[in-house]
Order: C-alpha cells, then structure tokens, then sequence
C-alpha cells in the first residue's frame, strides 16, 4: 500500500554551480570555438520518490539530498565557411550526472539524474544562396534518459519513457519583397520515432507565410 500526500518537512533545493570556458576566435572574428568544463552539487533536490523507510510507503515531493554533475561541453560557430554564405554551428556535451546520497531511497543512489543523457549534440548549416534564398539544415542527437530515480524504467520507447534520439530537419525560407517571407521546413526529416514521456511527432511539414512591419 501506497500513500500520496504532502512532506510538511521539505527544503528548498540549493545548487553550487561554476563553469571554466575557454575560447578562440576564428575567421577574422567570424566564428568562435569554445570548451566549458561545468560542475553542480544539488543538494535537497526536489523529486517525486516513494520513501522506503516508512510502512506503509510515502509517495510525494521530497528531497534528494545531494545530486552531483561533471561534463564537457565544445562549441563551435562560424560563417562564410568554405564558401560565401554558409554558415556552421554544432556542439556536443558530456555530463555526467549521478544520485550521490538519498536516504529516503537508497536504489537510486549512483544512479543517473533523471532527465539528463550523457550525450547530447547539435548541428546546424545554413546556406544563404543570395539576399532572398536561405537554406537551413539541422541535427539534433540526445543520449539515453530516465525517468525514474533508480533508472528502473528499462524500455525508454513507451509511455512515461524517455529514449535516445537522432533527429534531422530542414528548412527553406524565400524573402518576397521588404515585408513578405515565405517558408517550408520538414521537422523529423527521417521519420525518428522517439519518446520524451509521451512520443514525439514524426516527419512534420510546415508552411510558414509571415509580413513584417
């Protein structure tokens, strides 16, 4: 037996973050290259968990008492690259998140945060043809992520799952007149299926008509 309600005992979350960035310059000041190493202690952090300790269990908000995260992150971005007019953004980030002391629910101690994958990276080209036509394609990549605080939620493509992703769109946009655009893009160009707690839409078209003032 279960019991849901409030914790009248519950703290605030508090997290102790900092950040190490280095860059370069590129391209005459066109582009930028980047590395951010991040670190976070969260402690008190705020989850809904069933708390073990007590008969008949306890589901509600409680605190996690203390969550710690390391990662990397690159970055890049730079125009006119190879030709005129073609610009490139991407980034990848490593973080290694990990459940360090809960004593409500000790299962999910060294296990992963919920909600963040270890891997995670973008990729952008845009390609401006002319003052009028601009071509733009894109990648998005997401690793495995949990849902549950003990990473007990094994099959990621279902309902209340969280799955990996590998996801591309494009998208065409043609400048009318000073005012008038015009646009079509395709969300989920490789028809990914994949699932964020509920699943997210597949190949997408998209018309876009917009006036500016």
């Amino acid at each position: 037996q279960t019991i849901v309600n409030n914790d009248p005992n519950l703290k605030p979350e508090k997290s102790w973050t900092s950040e190490w960035s280095a860059e370069q310059s590129l391209n005459d000041g066109k582009g930028l290259l980047r590395a951010t190493f991040f670190h976070e202690d969260t402690v008190d952090a705020l989850y809904s968990q069933t708390n073990t300790l007590v008969t008949p269990n306890i589901t509600n908000i409680q605190n996690v008492d203390k969550i710690r995260t390391n990662g990397l992150e690159l970055a890049y971005q730079n125009s006119d690259v190879f030709v005129s007019g073609l610009d490139l953004a991407a980034s990848v980030t490593y973080a290694d998140s990990k459940i360090v002391k809960n004593d409500k629910f000790q299962k999910s101690v060294g296990k992963w945060q919920p909600r963040v994958p270890q891997w995670r990276a973008n990729f952008v080209a845009s390609y401006r043809a002319n003052d009028k036509l601009t071509t733009t394609f894109g990648v998005r990549y997401s690793g495995r992520q949990y849902g549950s605080l003990d990473n007990s939620d094994n099959n990621a493509f279902t309902y209340f799952g969280f799955s990996s992703f590998l996801v591309a769109d494009l998208r065409v946009r043609y400048k009318l007149d000073k005012q008038w655009s015009a646009a079509v893009g395709i969300d989920n160009l490789n028809n990914k299926k994949y699932w964020a707690f509920h699943p997210y839409t597949q190949r997408s078209v998209v018309a876009e008509l917009k006036f500016d003032y």
